[in-house]
């Protein structure tokens, strides 16, 4: 990839962790100064020595590539795998998958790091077509993370696609649409190609996506809304800096990398956005694409606010898309209490619409369908736990 690619269409690709995981992935050329993006490797930020190499074309070991229909075939490196580059990539540590999408491909895979040889699985699903990758660069899917809820989001380079895509054993993937610049944004779009595009996104305790651009503008998503808040542009960093990676280091910290500069990384304080150089010898800093490690921002700040015992009600039940798209919608229970649900919705005359059964344990996503001849509007959606005590209440519009 050449650096004037990189610098004018922001290409990142975008490893993201869950919490529970303290592994640090990074997405990087053949060696220091290489743009050729397909090696994964595992790496130690507090050293920058590498602990795993994940992927290497070089190595020239086989795949076993996984289809849609768990058809399993083993094949050659040289067929493809990461050949036209990762463009971007988010770590699902509940079941140790490396999910990606190549730079010029339309499909959804995953590394399923539980194998001891390279194994691939592929998802063609149509919503994860954002177009042609080969005119223009503005549809290739250039950012992905996991939200808190455990479902996996990816953003197209313009903004105008994001997608959400879930892990169990029948994924659904839903292309929600653009973002929505917020009403105070003014003059800044997360739509511009020169300052907006590209970069790495990464999640909060409270479910928000954090976007922080190549040109290293940061943007504030909710994902069920899709709008979009720009929060501000980053201090300290140096005017040919551009943010490529990030991982959280901490309550309130993260650690960003560039793809072309090996200097060092930086820290960014993002109550202030404050970046400070992070001393490391040229040796042990990868000019990488992305980078990210398990831990979600604010999550101590939550912990503290919010302890495990108390976890109930609407911070433990996530819904989306909203508004619904083609008269569905999922339920994403997160971390709650095992046992019977009944799902219920009614329109805006108290009519009961779906009174689905659900049997929760602890992590689960439930797909819920509208009839038919539901028309669209405002609906009040109810979760009712064994005992017949509402444990979420919200409103869901539906188009």
């Amino acid at each position: 990839m050449k650096r004037i690619f990189l610098l004018s269409t922001c290409i990142a690709a975008s490893i993201f962790s869950q919490a529970q995981s303290a592994k640090t992935y990074a997405i990087t050329g053949e060696g220091k100064g290489s743009y050729n993006w397909i090696q994964v490797k595992q790496i130690n930020m507090a050293t920058g020595v590498v602990e795993q190499n994940i992927f290497n074309p070089k190595e020239q070991k086989p795949i076993n590539y996984t289809a849609p229909g768990n058809q399993r075939t083993t094949v050659s490196i040289a067929d493809e795998s990461t050949a036209t580059m990762v463009a971007a990539a988010a770590f699902d540590a509940k079941h140790n998958r490396l999910y990606f999408t190549t730079m010029r491909g339309n499909s959804l895979r995953f590394f399923d790091l539980n194998e001891t040889q390279t194994s691939i699985n592929v998802n063609n699903d149509a919503a994860f077509n954002t177009g042609s990758k080969f005119i223009g660069e503005a549809n290739i899917i250039t950012r992905m993370a996991f939200a808190a809820n455990g479902i996996g989001y990816a953003i197209s380079n313009d903004g105008n696609n994001l997608i959400s895509f879930t892990t169990d054993e029948k994924p659904v993937i839903t292309n929600l649409g653009s973002l929505i610049d917020g009403k105070k944004n003014g003059q800044v779009s997360v739509h511009t190609q020169c300052t907006s595009w590209g970069g790495d996104i990464i999640g909060d305790a409270y479910g928000n996506l954090y976007l922080i651009t190549v040109r290293n503008l940061v943007f504030k998503i909710n994902p069920q809304t899709r709008i979009t808040d720009y929060v501000g542009t980053v201090k300290g960093l140096p005017a040919d800096f551009t943010t490529n990676g990030a991982a959280v280091e901490g309550d309130g910290n993260i650690i960003v990398s560039s793809s072309i500069l090996t200097d060092t990384y930086y820290r960014i304080n993002m109550g202030t956005l404050q970046a400070t150089a992070i001393s490391k010898t040229e040796e042990t800093v990868h000019n990488a694409s992305d980078l990210a490690n398990g831990n979600l921002l604010y999550s101590e700040s939550r912990v503290a606010a919010t302890p495990k015992a108390e976890l109930k009600g609407n911070s433990a039940v996530t819904i989306y898309p909203n508004p619904a798209i083609n008269k569905s919608f999922q339920i994403s229970f997160d971390n709650a209490e095992a046992g019977a649900y009944t799902i219920e919705l009614s329109d805006a005359s108290g009519r009961k619409v779906v009174n689905q059964k659900a049997t929760i344990s602890k992590f689960q996503t439930e797909r819920v369908k509208l009839p038919n001849a539901s028309t669209p509007g405002v609906y009040m959606l109810k979760v009712l736990n064994a005992k017949g005590q509402a444990v979420y209440n919200d409103k869901i519009i539906v188009q």
